[in-house]
């Protein structure tokens, strides 16, 4: 601090200005590449997209086989703007779940202990069926399959693709 104070106002400049220009320069680049490195859907996922947004029934989803495609803007889904919100989707056999600003996690919807699909609530990360009180994690650690009988560990969870406001949920 003492050298800045003794250098004169031009001296500073001149040792200064370039050091804060490069500074610019770097944290501009850092920020382009950052926005370069978030990777735009395939061709292939936009096409399939745009063919099942068409396909939507009145609940807001479409199921085509094994894949779940979800319209994040329609009403029914409204609680998954906020962080730990979540949507039951019983017909789908889904449970969807927005962890954080960019994550939502899909599970299987089947409780573990006896099947049931209906009666789930989050509390402290952590799903609960409300026809037994068993709870099981979201965590991903020990999954356990449905109607397994299993009193605890993890829920199922399925791979997940979000394109614009649409979720395409593949169950295993």
């Amino acid at each position: 601090m003492l050298f800045l104070a003794a250098m004169k106002r031009r001296n500073f400049i001149q040792h200064l200005c370039p050091a804060l220009t490069i500074t610019q320069i770097a944290l501009f680049s850092s920020c382009q590449n950052e926005e370069e490195s978030v990777i735009p859907a395939t061709s292939e996922e936009e096409k399939e997209f745009q063919r099942v947004s068409a396909l939507f029934n009145a609940d807001g989803f479409f199921q085509e086989g094994k894949s779940v495609f979800v319209n994040l803007a329609h009403k029914n889904f409204v609680k998954l703007a906020d962080i730990s919100g979540f949507s039951n989707v019983i017909e789908a056999g889904i449970l969807l779940l927005k962890t954080d600003a960019t994550t939502i996690k899909a599970f299987d919807n089947c409780c573990p202990h006896q099947g049931a699909r209906g009666a789930w609530v989050l509390t402290n990360d952590r799903f609960k069926c409300q026809n037994h009180g068993n709870s099981y994690n979201t965590t991903e650690i020990n999954p356990v399959g449905c109607d397994s009988n299993s009193l605890s560990g993890g829920l199922v969870r399925y791979p997940v693709t979000l394109y614009k406001t649409y979720l395409k949920v593949v169950k295993s």
